[in-house]
């Protein structure tokens, strides 16, 4: 297998021979930083543009995602990422999940493909409303709907990926209109306007932090995967915080199979407070979840768990 990794803005623009001239022609051949790069970006661009609000909101999770040691969730195999995008959860009603980190990049297998698209390497931010509007900034905010008719603790998601032209296509969304959201792009998509892979991305990121709760963090792990990794232009294993989560392979115990041959394993959220003790004290109510394991008498069954 081999595996692409998320490029920010800077080493997006280092990996093109137009990019390296820019950098070169604005910066001279000193090491330019992140922080250095975005600012000089978005002094660029007139502040009173949606240019500007994409760009600022997009460098403010690049930058998140850096804090928090440059992440990278590695999905073990395409079956996996199947399983994940099919998974079962209701993620409508008072949905709630804990993340392994606020932002965190997901890589693919190569050529995996989901409902026909192929699926690129992307960065994903979950947090509440509140804590976007302060990673963002007041400014920000203030300019589109982040501030409008929705409460702080809301739990929000916002994906982006480099497209083939080099581009970053991105998509907010706050999970109360998750569902309102996805049939509005559908609807009103443009043909490759990107709103299919981010549909699909949004998807498997909501459903890697359920399946990681639902296995309580032990199919999580850090290291890379053994496999060829393609990094960013003067990047290496070092700058990034490597984890692969793979699939739970234990099988029903016979104990459950009752009369039911077959049951599709799906997740149930934990919303009672015997579940939030102990260890567990912590959490947000509604964070936990548990994988309720399917029945597969005759072992026809291609899920999560086989």
């Amino acid at each position: 297998m081999n595996y692409k990794i998320y490029k920010d803005q800077l080493d997006s623009t280092k990996g093109n021979g137009k990019g390296k001239k820019f950098i070169k022609s604005n910066f001279g051949n000193t090491k330019v930083s992140y922080k250095e790069f975005t600012s000089f970006i978005l002094n660029q661009i007139p502040s009173n543009t949606n240019q500007y609000v994409q760009v600022s909101r997009l460098s403010s999770e690049e930058q998140n995602w850096h804090d928090c040691g440059s992440p990278v969730v590695f999905l073990d195999d395409i079956s996996l990422v199947n399983s994940l995008y099919f998974a079962e959860f209701d993620f409508e009603n008072n949905f709630n999940v804990e993340p392994p980190f606020k932002t965190f990049a997901l890589s693919f297998p190569k050529n995996t493909v989901i409902e026909g698209v192929e699926i690129q390497s992307c960065l994903a931010t979950i947090m509440t409303r509140k804590e976007f509007i302060d990673l963002y900034g007041s400014e920000i905010t203030q300019k589109d709907r982040l501030e409008k008719d929705h409460n702080g603790n809301e739990l929000c998601i916002s994906i982006a990926y480099e497209t083939a032209s080099k581009t970053t296509n991105t998509n907010f969304t706050h999970l109360s209109t998750y569902t309102k959201t996805l049939k509005s792009n559908f609807s009103e998509k443009i043909s490759n306007n990107g709103t299919e892979i981010l549909t699909v991305l949004t998807k498997i990121a909501l459903a890697m932090c359920v399946y990681n709760s639902a296995t309580e963090g032990k199919k999580l792990v850090e290291g890379y995967p053994v496999s060829s990794i393609v990094m960013p232009k003067n990047k290496n294993r070092v700058s990034y915080k490597g984890l692969t989560i793979s699939a739970d392979r234990e099988k029903q115990q016979t104990k459950e199979i009752r009369k039911i041959k077959h049951r599709i394993p799906f997740y149930r959220n934990l919303q009672a407070d015997r579940y939030y003790k102990g260890e567990y004290e912590n959490l947000k109510r509604g964070s936990r979840w548990i994988l309720v394991k399917e029945i597969d008498l005759d072992n026809s069954m291609n899920t999560l768990l086989n």
